[in-house]
C-alpha cells in the first residue's frame, strides 16, 4: 500500500467561513503551497512584502507532503499574487477581519491510495466504511510532534519544570526529525557552541534562534528571556505539542480500560503509542463525551476522564495547579475542549480501479471531510495497519 506517492494523491482544500468582498481592512488570499509547511511559507512571504508576523492571519496547519489551499489575510495587504517554486499567494479580494481558527469549519480531503490487491481495497473500503459509522479516537497525529527532538523531552515540560536552559536547548540545538539538512546543521552547530554565544552567532543569520542568541550575548544565563526572543509561531507549537501528547495519554488510557487486551491495537505515534479498539464499535460508547487539553483550569464534565488527564499529567511530575509559564515567555496554556471521538463526513469512495503507477495493483479513490484539529492520515492509518499504513503514512 502505497499513500502519497505522488503529492497529488493527497489533495487538502480548506474550509472556511470567508467570502471575499470589495472592502474591509485585510487582503484576502488563497495559499496554495505543495513540498512546504504553512509556516516555511508564510515566512517566505513575509520577507518578500516586509509585513511582520502577527499581521499575517492563517487558520491552522497544512501537511507539507500534500496539495494543499488554505486562506490568510494580511491588514492592507498588497492586492497582488506572489509565486515562488513552492507555493502560490493568490489575492482574492477584500475581508472584514483576520483570519484565524475561529472561521474554520474543517478541511475536505481527496485521497488516492495506490499498491493495493482487490481485496485490500474491498477491506480498505468496508473499515473506512464502519468507521464513518462508529467513529475513533481522536489522537493528535505525528504531525503535531514535529518539534520533538530525539529522545530530548518536550521544551514546554522543561519549561514547566523550571528547566529554561534545557528548554532552550531542546528548541534550538537539538535537531528533529523534520528538520531539513540547513536547519540540522546549524542546530548542531549552535550545540557545539553552546555557552560561547559570540562564536555561535556566524551560523545564525536570517534565522529566528538569531535574537535569542543576541539575547544571551547580553544577559548570560538568562535563558527564560532568550527563549521568549524565540519566533512566537515556533513557541507555540512546542507549548501544543506537549499539551497533545498528554491529551492523548489520557484518552489511550481510557481506550486501555474499556477494551481488553487481545481485542486493542496498538499503532506507534510519533510522542507515544496510540490505542484502538479492533472493533470501531467498541468506543462508541465514549459517544459525545469531551476532554480538555492540560492547563490550570481544565475541568472535564465526566469524572472518569478528569481523573485520565490528571493521571496523564502526573506521569510527567505536573498537577493542573503547576501549569503556568513565567509570564515573560508569552504563552498560555487553554484547556480546549476536544472531543475523544472524530468520523469522516460525506465519506465518498469509489470503485477500485488499475493503478497507472504500479502494474498489476488498484488504486482507491477516497473523498471525505474532517472537522478542524482532526487527522486524515491518522483515519488512513487505523483503516490500513495491517497493509503497511500505520509505517507509511505521514
Amino acid at each position: 500500500m502505497k499513500v502519497k506517492q505522488v503529492p497529488q494523491d493527497f489533495v487538502v482544500e480548506e474550509r472556511a467561513r470567508v467570502r471575499p468582498t470589495d472592502r474591509g481592512p485585510f487582503a484576502l488570499y488563497l495559499l496554495r503551497k505543495q513540498g512546504i509547511g504553512t509556516l516555511e511559507a508564510l515566512r517566505a512571504v513575509r520577507r518578500a512584502w516586509q509585513v511582520p508576523g502577527r499581521a499575517v492571519g492563517f487558520g491552522g496547519l497544512k501537511d507539507r507532503h500534500a496539495v494543499t489551499t488554505q486562506w490568510v489575510t494580511i491588514p492592507r495587504g498588497p492586492r497582488r499574487n506572489l509565486e515562488e517554486a513552492t507555493f502560490r499567494l493568490t489575492y482574492e479580494g477584500q475581508f472584514t477581519q483576520p483570519m484565524s481558527r475561529m472561521l474554520l469549519d474543517g478541511n475536505t480531503f481527496g485521497i488516492r491510495i495506490r499498491d493495493l490487491s482487490d481485496r485490500e481495497a474491498r477491506t480498505l473500503a468496508t473499515r473506512l466504511a464502519d468507521l464513518a459509522t462508529h467513529g475513533l479516537p481522536a489522537y493528535f497525529d505525528d504531525q503535531r510532534f514535529g518539534s520533538i527532538r530525539g529522545d530530548v523531552p518536550f521544551a514546554a515540560l522543561l519549561l514547566l519544570r523550571g528547566d529554561a536552559e534545557g528548554a532552550f536547548r531542546a528548541a534550538v540545538a537539538s535537531p528533529s526529525r523534520e528538520d531539513r539538512g540547513p536547519v540540522k546543521k546549524r542546530k548542531v552547530a549552535l550545540a557545539r557552541a553552546w555557552g560561547r554565544w559570540e562564536d555561535a552567532l556566524p551560523h545564525l543569520h536570517g534565522t529566528p534562534t538569531r535574537a535569542a542568541v543576541l539575547h544571551l550575548v547580553a544577559h548570560p544565563g538568562d535563558f527564560v528571556g532568550a527563549f521568549a526572543a524565540l519566533d512566537r509561531e515556533e513557541k507555540a507549537l512546542f507549548s501544543s505539542a506537549w499539551a497533545s501528547s498528554v491529551w492523548n495519554r489520557a484518552l489511550a488510557a481510557r481506550v486501555e480500560a474499556l477494551v481488553a487486551p487481545d481485542d486493542r491495537l496498538v499503532l506507534p505515534g510519533a510522542s507515544e503509542s496510540l490505542v484502538f479498539a479492533k472493533d470501531p464499535a467498541a468506543t462508541a460508547s465514549f459517544g459525545t463525551a469531551v476532554l480538555p487539553l492540560p492547563a490550570p483550569n481544565a475541568r472535564a464534565t465526566d469524572p472518569a476522564w478528569q481523573a485520565a488527564l490528571e493521571a496523564a499529567l502526573a506521569a510527567d511530575g505536573l498537577r493542573l495547579d503547576q501549569l503556568a509559564f513565567d509570564p515573560r515567555l508569552g504563552l498560555a496554556l487553554r484547556a480546549t475542549q476536544r472531543p475523544v471521538l472524530f468520523r469522516p463526513d460525506d465519506l465518498d469512495v469509489k470503485p477500485p480501479e488499475p493503478d497507472d503507477l504500479n502494474a498489476g495493483r488498484s488504486r482507491l479513490d477516497v473523498r471525505f471531510a474532517l472537522r478542524p484539529g482532526t487527522y486524515a492520515t491518522l483515519l488512513l492509518k487505523r483503516a490500513t495497519w495491517d497493509m503497511g499504513g500505520a509505517k507509511s503514512i505521514t
